[in-house]
């Protein structure tokens, strides 16, 4: 019985991940950040959570990538609400 010794190698990589991939997440983590801090108390024309939803929208639909003043925004979002 040949236990695999002679199969050729798997040439299958796991593909790269996408760095806008994980900034989407990351928005989406932040969101539910803003929603649980603020609670029910917030408003869906909450500032902070209408800038982080925005931006998300912008990255989903145009597939475009923050700028560094926005991630640098965001990560000001994130010492406040994470």
């Amino acid at each position: 019985m040949d236990y695999g010794n002679n199969m050729k190698p798997d040439n299958y990589t796991t593909p790269p991940k996408s760095k806008l991939g994980d900034t989407i997440l990351k928005l989406v983590k932040l969101v539910v950040a803003i929603e649980t801090k603020k609670g029910t108390r917030m408003s869906i024309d909450d500032h902070d959570y209408r800038w982080v939803k925005d931006r998300l929208e912008y990255m989903e639909e145009d597939g475009r990538r923050l700028t560094k003043d926005e991630m640098e925004q965001a990560n000001e979002y994130w010492r406040i609400y994470g």
